[in-house]
């Protein structure tokens, strides 16, 4: 994802405008704008992963839990030619075992051409040790639709579990990583980051 400092500001913003009660009476939820998302992923991502790389540059957990489950919520993202395309992400992982991690995306949001429709699913995907590291990769697939064109999209998730103390049986606070595919025929180039 471009990474675009000003959104930081702006995630201040609305995260403070989120906690007034508006006097519309609608309780409507809106879906989040392009901006919206982009803020909240910047502050999200901040000290866990580079948006633009998807490289991970919190500790990485290598020991998880054996048993329970958790559920992290964020966003999924990244360059597609030239402009940024983002998504709202929802991952479950489920540590008994050696554990496995599911997950879908929805609610696209592109820099130029707004609204995507549609949902990306993982179906399950094994959690391994990668250099004593505990990663999985899965991907996100399905089709997105804008301006009446459909798009086949295909986007790979490489990630780890950062967070919580290492070493221990305490569930990690989020999950992060890399997020590559082809969104039609565009390359997707990005990052993804979800959390508790």
């Amino acid at each position: 994802m471009k990474t675009k400092t000003k959104y930081i500001a702006l995630a201040a913003t609305v995260s403070l405008l989120a906690g007034c009660g508006g006097g519309s009476g609608d309780d409507t939820p809106t879906a989040p704008t392009y901006d919206d998302m982009l803020a909240a992923a910047t502050a999200d991502a901040a000290g866990i992963v580079d948006l633009d790389t998807g490289a991970v540059i919190a500790t990485k957990r290598q020991i998880l839990p054996t048993t329970g489950s958790a559920t992290y919520t964020g966003y999924v993202g990244g360059d597609v030619a030239g402009d940024t395309l983002i998504g709202e992400l929802s991952l479950t992982a489920d540590f008994t075992g050696s554990g496995s991690v599911s997950g879908s995306a929805t609610n696209f949001q592109h820099e130029v051409d707004g609204a995507y429709t549609g949902t990306l699913t993982m179906p399950a995907t094994s959690i391994v040790a990668n250099a004593g590291d505990q990663e999985f990769a899965g991907t996100l697939s399905g089709t997105l639709a804008n301006g009446g064109t459909d798009y086949a999209t295909d986007v790979a998730l490489t990630g780890n579990f950062v967070g919580g103390t290492d070493g221990t049986v305490v569930v990690p606070t989020a999950v992060a990583g890399s997020a590559i595919g082809l969104v039609g025929t565009d390359l997707l180039s990005g990052a993804f980051i979800a959390t508790q």
